[in-house]
């Protein structure tokens, strides 16, 4: 297996996604309202009414333009000969949500304009991200921020860029059942699996979220969210003809915006993934670690 089909391959299990999943446990809420108060000695006063659900914050119709620069860094190899690539890009995209909603959620799409590769990106995967110009993803929004039943208006195209759209299936923050309040914390159990070419990957991740605090940000009051998650991977298939199968672990830090109104203001995720693909043909294991900086932005 060349280095750049394992570079592939590795990308390929690092976008398994990280938030929206096919599996989630309920989340546990522990916000400072539902806190038992500590025992002093002194009166406790009265907790604070607890926020009105019209007073949580939801994702709801809107239409915005994004900027997203992802940039992955693999090294592989032992430690006396470590090889390294660095891949990039910026994905030019507008999501739309529209009402109302139906049973399942809000009807969305999410457009990509372009693709632009950075600067010393491999030719093949350069010339393979140009290509994506108006591609389409329709499916619904669930309230919690899965996009899900999403269908591609090419899927060919949309598979072969599985490593760096994912098919927007994390792509707007997991919010809890009942909104967005300052000082809520929660956490999900996710599953995902995601198939590129002839591999499955699966990954399994607990998130930890917090809404932090109000802030401004691109313009409006937006809630500041951040969430941690750890995750196991692993997956099989096959690359350039030579099977392999792949284990390891990884963690995330994710901090998002959501403005008062349910808009998601973007924000920036780094995480890192330590992998070992094993390469049963040559009989070698081969240990790579993936670094991934994701930043969105929204554009005017």
């Amino acid at each position: 297996m060349t280095r750049a089909s394992l570079v592939l391959v590795t990308a390929l299990a690092a976008r398994c996604a990280s938030r929206g999943g096919v599996t989630a446990a309920p989340p546990t809420p522990t916000s400072p309202a539902t806190m038992p108060p500590v025992a002093t000695g002194q009166p406790v006063p009265p907790a604070p009414a607890a926020p009105r659900r019209s007073d949580a914050v939801r994702y709801g119709p809107s239409a915005l333009r994004y900027l997203v620069h992802r940039q992955l860094h693999v090294q592989q190899g032992q430690a006396e000969r470590p090889q390294a690539t660095d891949l990039a890009a910026r994905i030019f995209l507008a999501a739309t949500i529209t009402g109302p909603a139906d049973s399942i959620g809000y009807p969305a799409t999410f457009t990509v304009d372009s693709i632009v590769p950075d600067s010393g990106t491999p030719p093949p995967l350069a010339d393979n991200l140009s290509r994506a110009r108006k591609l389409v993803f329709s499916g619904r929004l669930l309230p919690r921020g899965e996009f899900v039943n999403g269908v591609a208006s090419d899927s060919v195209l949309a598979q072969s860029l599985v490593q760096f759209l994912a098919n927007f299936r994390d792509f707007m923050p997991r919010l809890p059942r009942d909104g967005l309040t300052p000082g809520v914390a929660w956490t999900d159990t996710l599953e995902a699996t995601q198939k590129g070419g002839s591999s499955e990957v699966s990954r399994r991740a607990i998130l930890r979220s917090t809404a932090a605090a109000w802030e401004d940000h691109a313009g409006a009051r937006s809630l500041r969210l951040e969430a941690t998650s750890t995750y196991q991977v692993a997956g099989t298939g096959q690359n350039a003809g030579q099977p392999f199968d792949l284990s390891g672990s990884g963690s995330a830090t994710v901090v998002s915006f959501i403005a008062a109104d349910g808009r998601y203001l973007g924000g920036e995720s780094r995480d890192s993934t330590s992998l070992t693909v094993h390469l049963a043909v040559q009989g070698l294991a081969v240990p790579v670690t993936q670094v991934t900086h994701t930043t969105v932005a929204v554009l005017p």
